[in-house]
């Protein structure tokens, strides 16, 4: 017990270090090998929590929770067709969990069986008309597949059922975006923002969006909240360079773009943007360098697409 509160206040190590003590006390506690596994996907460590998964399996095969758990840590681990299997194995005895059916969906959307994946979401929404997640799901599907007035019904649903749902105002703010219809984008970004003041890639998105209308100082405030919230996110200095190449910065341009190249050394599209304003810097050795840079990065990456 002491271990789930533990979990509960994200001490996970600690939780683990609890649930093995328990596991010592007593090697056949199933559930104690249940919370372990979970506690151990929640620290990416798949390979010991899937072992922990069928030590309480062997113990308790009747029962259904740890089918569900390992399905989840399978499908995080990317084995989307053992994922499937745990899910069917849980559903056999438990079908009125719409969680169930939306993981199942997504194990499918993975395989790209997307008939699968929408028959999940549906029956998840069946199941509970009053889970957001399962309309936020199947609305992310629609928007993927572009059928944007569909995929903004699913996202008002799921807003309507849970006002606080974040990830429903961002993916209808990215309808919005797609529909031209960027004032409403912004004011769901905000609404984002608003519940998740560290949401970095919502200042992204915002940041790319403002840029797009020609609101350039708060875009440029917005990507310096992802360089703080996010600092090896490459492409916020990429497009802040870009930036502030537009309000006539080109000293702070220069360093962004350097810093993107300190990131990621083959970012061709980095060094043709700091060789043009290097040159324009009057830094033409620098600018001819970073040009040969460039053109030396592109041959090489075509070549390795022609390589079977």
């Amino acid at each position: 017990l002491r271990g789930i509160a533990k979990y509960n206040l994200d001490d996970l190590l600690g939780a683990e270090a609890d649930f093995s003590t328990a596991i010592r006390m007593n090697p056949v506690y199933t559930q104690a090998y249940t919370y372990r596994a979970i506690t151990r996907s929640r620290l990416g460590n798949y390979d010991d929590a899937l072992q922990d998964f069928r030590e309480a399996i062997e113990l308790r095969p009747d029962l259904p929770g740890p089918y569900y758990s390992r399905g989840v840590t399978r499908l995080l681990n990317q084995q989307f067709t053992e994922a499937i299997d745990d899910f069917d194995k849980f559903i056999r005895q438990e079908n009125k969990v719409a969680d169930a059916f939306i993981c199942r969906g997504l194990s499918y959307l993975h395989l790209k069986d997307t008939v699968r994946a929408y028959d999940n979401f549906n029956t998840a929404i069946r199941t509970n008309r009053e889970n957001p997640n399962g309309y936020n799901r199947r609305g992310g599907l629609y928007m993927e597949q572009k059928r944007y007035p569909e995929a903004e019904a699913d996202f008002n649903k799921a807003i309507e059922c849970d006002s606080t749902y974040l990830l429903s105002y961002f993916n209808r703010a990215l309808v919005y975006s797609n529909t031209n219809r960027p004032m409403l984008a912004l004011s769901d970004f905000d609404k984002v923002i608003q519940l998740d003041s560290t949401n970095s890639l919502t200042y992204f998105n915002r940041a790319m969006l403002r840029t797009q209308i020609g609101d350039y100082n708060r875009a440029l405030d917005d990507y310096n909240r992802v360089a703080f919230y996010s600092p090896n996110n490459v492409l916020v200095y990429y497009n802040r360079a870009a930036l502030y190449a537009q309000l006539g910065d080109y000293e702070a341009a220069i360093r962004d773009y350097s810093r993107a190249i300190e990131l990621y050394p083959d970012f061709a599209n980095a060094y043709l943007g700091r060789s043009s304003l290097r040159y324009m810097t009057n830094d033409l050795e620098g600018s001819r360098s970073d040009k040969q840079t460039a053109e030396r990065k592109i041959a090489e990456y075509r070549s390795k697409l022609n390589d079977s």
